[in-house]
């Protein structure tokens, strides 16, 4: 929570020197706190994110996107068991995926409007007229920052975020990850999709900079396939993870699912995931 801005002391208030010290006792600790926990300092974005919450928890999530989000069985299979694996969430998911796809092949009214008797799934049933509480965009990895793409990832952008809304969904937009050996596209797409985020009034879910950070982190964790551009499960399952906690404001740390798709991770990688997921969650947002 976002308190009210504290007043600054005087210089010369009688207990200007307490304070101080006080002050600077506090961010060594801040300091140590973050070193010693791997907080995300090096978050690459430039671009700060308006919209840090839902309106509501989710119980529902839909992903629109490309081979990003079905490689490895899908990153709803993940989800699916991070819930299956905790007591007290969950969080139902689908995707709807073409390879490839950038954000104008996806027609959302065909998976958000209620149809008679239930929706495209039984376990989708509408709940006060909406079939997902949350969908998320998953654009063509260089839509946001390629000179010939990126008009029109920001046209369909604004009318898919549109659709979403009148099916009484909350849209979010992903960030995507920069191709192997080109760390340079992590803060061009970040800031590109954090802004239109901010320019919809929606959330960014900043999947991008967690595989950054887990790169910087945990080197020896490929994230990525030797096509340079692909997830591998371990990508997968920290692009799920990054979903998680972004949705439900929650660490996944302690969750017993490894992945599924006869791909599952050591307990050790998965716990490192997990970690790197949550740090860079709660300190993009602010939470």
């Amino acid at each position: 929570p976002r308190g009210a801005a504290q007043p600054t002391p005087s210089l010369n208030h009688p207990l200007r020197g307490d304070l101080m010290k006080r002050s600077i006792l506090a961010a060594a600790l801040c300091a140590a706190a973050a070193l010693t926990s791997g907080a995300a300092a090096a978050l690459d974005n430039t671009v700060a994110p308006e919209v840090r919450s839902l309106s509501l928890i989710p119980q529902t999530v839909m992903i629109f996107g490309n081979s990003y989000t079905y490689y490895n069985c899908g990153l709803f299979d993940y989800i699916w068991g991070f819930s299956g694996a905790s007591k007290d969430s969950k969080l139902l998911a689908e995707i709807s995926t073409a390879a490839g796809a950038g954000l104008d092949v996806h027609g959302v009214g065909r998976f958000l409007k209620p149809a008679p008797g239930g929706s495209i799934d039984h376990l989708f049933k509408p709940v006060d007229g909406r079939v997902f509480d949350a969908v998320i965009l998953q654009a063509n990895s260089l839509e946001p920052i390629d000179p010939k793409l990126s008009a029109g990832f920001r046209e369909h952008a604004q009318k898919q975020i549109a659709a979403i809304r009148g099916f009484g969904a909350e849209p979010l937009l992903m960030v995507t990850w920069a191709r192997k050996g080109r760390p340079e596209m992590t803060r061009a797409l970040a800031d590109t999709t954090i802004t239109e985020a901010n320019k919809n009034h929606v959330m960014a879910v900043p999947v991008g900079l967690a595989f950054a950070e887990s790169q910087r982190l945990h080197p020896e964790i490929e994230l990525i396939m030797p096509d340079n551009s692909h997830p591998t499960a371990a990508g997968s399952y920290l692009a799920s993870a990054v979903i998680w906690s972004s949705l439900k404001h929650e660490s996944l740390e302690g969750n017993t699912f490894l992945g599924g798709c006869e791909k599952p991770l050591s307990p050790e990688t998965a716990a490192k995931l997990q970690k790197t997921a949550w740090e860079v969650v709660h300190t993009f947002f602010g939470w």
